[in-house]
Formats: structure tokens, sequence, C-alpha cells
């Protein structure tokens, strides 16, 4: 049984995922495993995958029409890990070296730690830039996570039957995270955090929230906050989540 399973969920990816896979081979840890999700893609990922020929990525792609998003796979990549503890990597960002080490010790210092997470790297690719993150990291803090959401998910690991417990809503096809772990909040499951940054994180075009991940999933935070009732439903925040969505069909 590998110490830690890493959730991947991807789609037409085969030109990104590489990097990501070799972020997971480069690991200081090497007790690791892969389950990764291919989201109805239909490019040559599995080639891409092929061509490390480690045992310790496992390929699986998602047929059933009516399973479709990164909320659904991460679900399924958690039914099919074997490790205690699973961590999330979106297949466009990296995993620094000691990402693996840094999650496995801080579960090991806590017995009683359900989620742990860290800071992560900026990667403006386009303009060849790695710079700190305009959402400030913050100590945890229920209060504080109800008002915005500053912990980088692309960071977050959890005891596995944590999230066969409380698995990603497939509503939420964006920010499904700041749902997920609101709700996991909320329900007084135990966080801890390291201010290393564990991830670099790949701000551009391709990313699975679509035109670059730190602007357009602030709007989806807010409707996890209205379906949660904590605010008010606003007409205007919901049609720019419907334009959103409309401009992703065309892609």
């Amino acid at each position: 049984m590998p110490k830690i399973s890493y959730l991947i969920a991807t789609k037409n990816r085969a030109k990104l995922i590489g990097e990501t896979l070799q972020s997971l081979v480069d690991q200081s840890e090497k007790d690791w495993e892969a389950i990764i999700i291919d989201d109805h893609g239909n490019d040559n990922t599995s080639e891409v995958i092929e061509k490390f020929a480690d045992k310790r990525m496992k390929y699986y792609r998602l047929t059933d029409p009516h399973g479709h998003g990164a909320s659904c796979a991460r679900n399924f990549a958690a039914i099919r890990a074997s490790a205690p503890i699973v961590a999330i990597i979106d297949s466009d960002d990296l995993c620094y070296p000691e990402r693996s080490r840094a999650t496995l010790e801080a579960f090991k210092k806590d017995p009683k730690l359900d989620v742990f997470y860290g800071d992560i790297d900026i990667w403006e690719e386009k303009k060849n830039i790695v710079r700190d993150r305009k959402t400030p990291h913050h100590p945890f803090s229920v209060e504080r996570l109800l008002e915005v959401n500053f912990i980088p998910h692309s960071t977050v690991a959890m005891k596995r039957q944590i999230l066969l417990d409380n698995p990603y809503n497939q509503f939420f096809r964006i920010a499904e995270d700041y749902d997920l772990l609101t709700r996991l909040a909320v329900a007084g499951k135990r966080f801890s955090f390291t201010s290393k940054k564990l991830v670099k994180y790949r701000l551009g075009d391709t990313n699975i929230s679509g035109g670059g991940k730190e602007g357009i999933t602030k709007i989806y935070d807010s409707l996890v906050k209205m379906v949660r009732r904590r605010v008010p439903y606003d007409k205007e925040i919901l049609d720019q989540i419907a334009e959103a969505e409309r401009i992703k069909e065309k892609k």
C-alpha cells in the first residue's frame, strides 16, 4: 500500500500532464501512487502516461455520459485510491519535490488531522513569471474561509475516508473545492497548514476552470455561498456564471 495517493482529474491535457507526472516522479518521497481519471477526453493522454512505464501511475477513462466534470473524476479517483492519505493535484500544475514528505509528516505529527494544505507559487506561463498569489495565505479559520476561499486546492490533502464520506458535490462544475472545504470546516473537521510552497500553479487559458483560475473562480465561490444560503441570491452573479458557461461550451 502506498503512503499517499494523488488524485488527478484531466481532460485533453496530453500536452501538459506529462510535466505534472514528472513532478511526482521527482518527489523526494517515492512511496506514492497517481490515480489519473480522464474525464471523457479525446486526445492521447493515455499514450503520455504509458511512456512513463511507471506502475505507480494508474489511468482510468470515464465514458458514462451522465458523469462529467472534475468533481465526478475526483470522487471516482478516491474510490480507486489505496493510500490512507489522498492529495489533489490539477493536471496542469507541478508539485515541488518535498510536497509528499511535508504532507505525510503533517499527518504523522497530528494523527487527528483531517485536512492539510500549503502555499503555492503562481506561474504565469505565457509571461514566464513566477509570483505570489493575490489571495493572501492564511492560517486556518472557519470564519475566514466562509468569507473567502484562501486554500489553494492543488495543495490539499486529506484522509481518504473523509473524502469517501464527504464527496465532491457534482452540481458544482467550478468551485467544487470551495464547497467541499467549507462543508468539512463547518462539520468540525481538523485543518492544518504549512506556509511552505508545495505547488507551482500554472495560470493560463488551459485550466479546467477556463480563462485563468484566479479570476473566474471568484464568481463561482459566490454561487457556493448562495446555494449554501450564506448570502442572498444575486442575479448579476448568476448572469456572469451563465455567460462563463456559454463561453466554455464554445471552446
